[in-house]
Order: C-alpha cells, then structure tokens, then sequence
C-alpha cells in the first residue's frame, strides 16, 4: 500500500509499504476512503528527521478483513474510526468513553495511508446518506464541539461565543445554533468569520474590535452564559474570562498554551471552567443522526479535497489555511 511519510522539514513522499496486519482478534483492517486534515498535524510538515508515525486521524474507509472475534463489523462495511483508543476494559471504555480511560489514552494516527487497522470497538458503522468524507469529520472536527457543548450543558437562548474559528470553531458555531443558542464568532481572519455567518454566528468579531463591548451592546446583555475556546492562545483565555457572565462558563478546547486564571476570577464571577478532550461513540452516533436529518452539514466547512499525490505538494498550503482553505479532505478513490 502507499502512504505520506515525513522525511525532513517540508518533506513529503509517497513510499510503499507491507499492507498492515490485524493486530488481534478483535481489530479490523480499513480501506481508507477519506481523511480529514486537522490543525493538529502541523507538526508533520516540520519534523526534523524522518518520522516513524504517520499522520491524519479523521479517518472513514470501507472495511477489508476483520479479526476473529468481531462480530457486529463484516468485510464492505462502510465506518468512521474513533481516533482515541483506551485500554478497552476498564469501566469507561466498556461504555465507549476511550477519552476517559483510566490507564491513558493512545492516539490512532496512520490516517495519511491507504490502509490501517483499528480496534473493532472504534470502529462506527456509517449510516448509507453519510458520504466517506462527512464521515470522516464525525469524531474529531464535529465531535469534538459537540462533546462540549453537551458539557456545557448550552440551552436554548444561551448566548454562546466561540473563539477561533477553524474548523472545529466553525462545527462548534452550527452546533451551538443547534441546541437553540444564540452565537458570537470571533476570529482574526475574514474568511472564517464570512463562514461563521454563514453559519448562524449573529455577531462576528475581530479580537482587536471590542467583541466584549460589541456583543454586549447589539445583544442587549450583561454578558455570556458560555465561551468555548477552540483556538489554544492564551489571549484568547484571557478575552473568554471577560466575556463570561456572572455564572458563565468556560470550555477550554484549544491546547498548546498557558495563561493565567486567578481564583479572585472564578470565585467573583461564579465561573464554572470546563475541560473536554475529542469524542465519545456515543457523541459520534448523535452526530451522525444530526447529519442524517439535516440538522448540521458538515460539508458546510469543506472548501478543498485532495487526492493523495496532492496533498503531498500542496500540505503547506493546507497548514497555512492559504488560498481561503477552512477544512481540506484527503480522498482516495
């Protein structure tokens, strides 16, 4: 099979490998039909030396052989792969929660390949209107909002901002509306707040232009009941705390930074602080019925597909959002 490998800074082939093998009785192999492209695999286009581990995680395929003792998978299904793998025996994996997994999660990458194994478990089976790449957005890009949201416990008529509008930001926007919520979008970049709109978001702000004074003004409000922060800047934490009303919360999405909140902060303002971490197979079977009765579409966000060779020569593009990139898709026919 082929797959993307990372062989220095700015360094992508395609090479040929040995086809996976199961890697137990309950795992199943996958034909990789598509794979979504997050944030997060940035870091395969600047790696310093040839990297062991593929990148890409938002993976949906077609099932090609099943270990011995998967019974509810059969070879041609269609499915979505859950990117966290827990331990598969503890009380919060039994339930389908792998990202609460008490002995640690691992991440599946391996996505950037033609073909991978997975655990049966992680494996959901994909409703025949779903498309390989709307699934391939259900755990991580959709779900993972939705996981928050739900977290947050967001209402209708909550007023909801939502800070960094990259893909995840912009599912968090529609999903928001969803559940009834009025929303603000906040974003540095036109693009994304164009989307946003698009979206639902009734206000949109660049972070220099006063959202917490514009919003306030326009909704009539003493602030907002929830903030979810999708962009990982610590500016951006510090703008979600002046945000939030008495009682509010923060949902903290956005990793890779740090940033100060003082007790004088959450005990003054009431605040509750919330942290959530990718998907559940439960989230991932809601939002498959969101999709299927046209309630969110996640194609909305989908402004480039790429084939295999493509995203080779063209990841730099993708990593940078250039040329107006919101979400890219790697698809294999």
């Amino acid at each position: 099979m082929r797959r993307i490998q990372a062989f220095g800074p700015k360094d992508l082939r395609i090479v040929e490998v040995e086809d996976p093998i199961l890697s137990s009785e309950n795992s199943v192999l996958v034909d990789i039909q598509a794979c979504g492209i997050c944030g997060s695999d940035k870091w395969y286009w600047s790696v310093k030396s040839p990297a062991a581990m593929i990148a890409g995680h938002e993976v949906a395929g077609r099932i090609r052989a099943v270990g011995d003792q998967v019974h509810h998978l059969k070879v041609g299904d269609r499915v979505t792969i859950n990117n966290v793998q827990g331990c598969g025996y503890c009380g919060e994996c039994m339930a389908g929660r792998y990202v609460r997994c008490a002995n640690g999660i691992v991440h599946i990458g391996n996505g950037f390949s033609e073909r991978i194994v997975a655990p049966a478990r992680n494996c959901l089976k994909l409703n025949d209107a779903i498309s390989y790449v709307e699934g391939s957005l259900i755990f991580d890009n959709w779900g993972t909002p939705y996981a928050a949201i739900k977290r947050a416990q967001v209402k209708q008529d909550d007023l909801v901002a939502v800070i960094g509008c990259g893909p995840i930001g912009l599912a968090a926007v529609a999903l928001a509306k969803s559940f009834g919520a009025r929303v603000m979008a906040i974003d540095p970049l036109p693009e994304r707040l164009e989307a946003a709109a698009a979206l639902g978001a009734e206000a949109v702000f660049h972070p220099a232009d006063n959202p917490e004074g514009g919003f306030k003004e326009q909704a009539e409000t003493s602030g907002i009941n929830v903030v979810l922060e999708c962009s990982g800047k610590a500016a951006s934490y510090e703008l979600a705390q002046s945000l939030l009303k008495i009682g509010g919360v923060m949902i903290a999405i956005g990793e890779g930074t740090a940033f100060t909140l003082t007790p004088k902060t959450l005990i003054h303002k009431h605040l509750t602080f919330i942290g959530s971490l990718y998907a559940t197979m439960q989230d991932g079977e809601e939002i498959q019925q969101l999709i299927v009765k046209g309630i969110i579409k996640p194609m909305s966000i989908v402004t480039h597909t790429f084939s295999m060779e493509q995203l080779r020569s063209s990841f730099g593009d993708i990593v940078e959002f250039r040329q107006g990139l919101i979400k890219a898709v790697m698809v294999i026919k």
